[in-house]
């Protein structure tokens, strides 16, 4: 990987760590998904509303790694609006 790109990777993981987008519980969920990692002591909810077969509003709430909290927050960014097959 060349440095510009990595440099790049690193401004997207600063800049969602410090301001995660879709973050904080979503009152409307009618799907919730938690997972710990009990190796580095991430932690992940996931809330999802579905509108038939497409996700109409996501949002995660979370504590871990500036990696772990980044993903959760491109994740949200990347699967509303996408079916479920979609995002699988």
């Amino acid at each position: 990987m060349s440095a510009d790109l990595s440099e790049l990777y690193q401004q997207v993981i600063l800049d969602h760590n410090k301001r995660p987008r879709n973050r904080g519980k979503l009152p409307t969920a009618n799907r919730v998904a938690h997972g710990d990692n009990p190796s580095c002591g991430d932690q992940c909810t996931v809330y999802l509303r579905l509108d038939g077969d497409r996700i109409s509003e996501i949002s995660f709430e979370g504590a871990g790694c500036a990696i772990s909290q980044a993903s959760a927050s491109l994740m949200t960014i990347n699967l509303k609006g996408k079916t479920v097959a979609e995002a699988e």
